[in-house]
């Protein structure tokens, strides 16, 4: 079987492989959506009999595995032409909990062109989506329902893969309602929710992403206490919840267009509610390095940019929320935990 090699490597051998990062993430591209991961399920195929059905060449596939094979996504052996699952090739399937299939799909076919624009965004500060497609990413992309459908799936893997442990580190005792802010198919919540039956809640997220949540709710047994919302957080936000949830969010917004967010979330939660902000803080987390490799994806796709502890503080208090503590997890994601400060014009507030 083909392994890694076990030799360190020269400096310059380390930073080709850097630089042939974009062909490993193509090649990781076309296994994922011709479904390789999930033929070798059950066991050990030869190449042409994970050709059928694709219309990929057996001498091209080959070639493609052999360089999977050294990264550890697959093995090969040279002698059956057999090829198997390396130790990270399962999350390339489609039916486990570590999968990022999605991810793979949707980073290829929606990042990976503007990123060749880079160079002009770090001259004009615009991201490179926005001057490649000619408007902002989120614009373009409701503008294709398939493509939602993907984004949708990769946010639902990324929620398995990096957001887990965040949310299973939410202290939601007491909490009775809760609106997950920008919540997509509503794979946080309803997770949430079956953890927590005494939970009631709201998936908010813009019309043509929420559509998705009501069938995921219903497989998951909760559509009678968790309702789906469509709508635009910039505008407004459901009201009455005595705890607001954002998962990934503000990290795609520049700092007035997340205190725009987070100023409707005021306005629509009583003094003393409670915020959960799921998102990476620069310099902390397992690893810490996800969150710089996510802030170069912000800089390229949107707007928005990942976050020191100083920053969150600072965001926060500049909308009337005081951070009570930022609490690290298992993985890359911290949860931020903050309480709604009244404002004079508040009167008596919402009621929870």
């Amino acid at each position: 079987m083909t392994t890694p090699p076990t030799t360190a490597p020269t400096p310059a051998v380390s930073m080709l492989r850097l630089l042939g990062g974009f062909q490993i993430s193509q090649a990781l591209y076309v296994t994922a959506r011709a479904g390789i991961a999930d033929r070798l399920a059950a066991g050990p195929r030869t190449v042409p009999e994970l050709t059928e059905g694709t219309g990929l060449r057996p001498e091209l596939l080959r070639r493609l595995l052999r360089t999977l094979a050294a990264e550890g996504v697959f093995g090969y052996d040279e002698t059956s032409d057999g090829v198997s699952l390396g130790a990270l090739g399962h999350t390339l399937r489609t039916d486990v909990p570590e999968s990022v299939r999605n991810v793979a799909l949707m980073w290829m076919e929606t990042h990976y062109r503007p990123f060749a624009g880079l160079w002009g965004t770090l001259h004009d500060g615009i991201p490179a989506a926005e001057a490649e497609l000619g408007m902002p990413f989120f614009d373009w992309l409701a503008k294709d329902p398939a493509g939602v459908a993907t984004f949708s799936g990769a946010m639902g893997d990324l929620m398995r893969a990096v957001r887990a442990d965040a949310l299973a580190a939410l202290e939601l005792d007491g909490v009775r309602t809760l609106v997950d802010i920008g919540g997509a198919d509503g794979t946080a919540l309803a997770e949430l929710a079956v953890r927590n039956p005494q939970l009631r809640g709201t998936v908010f997220d813009l019309p043509h992403v929420v559509a998705a949540a009501p069938g995921l709710l219903r497989g998951r047994g909760v559509e009678d206490r968790i309702a789906a919302v469509g709508g635009d957080f910039f505008t407004a936000v459901p009201s009455g919840a005595d705890c607001y949830l954002a998962c990934f969010i503000l990290h795609d917004w520049n700092d007035e267009q997340a205190a725009r967010i987070l100023g409707r979330i005021h306005e629509a939660a009583a003094p003393g509610a409670r915020l959960f902000l799921v998102e990476t803080v620069l310099g902390e987390g397992t690893p810490p390095e996800i969150a710089t490799l996510l802030d170069l994806t912000m800089m390229g796709m949107l707007h928005g940019r990942e976050r020191t502890r100083g920053d969150w503080r600072s965001l926060l208090g500049g909308a009337d929320f005081r951070l009570d503590r930022i609490r690290e997890t298992g993985g890359p994601m911290c949860v931020v935990e903050a309480t709604r400060l009244p404002r004079p014009e508040d009167g008596h507030g919402p009621t929870t």
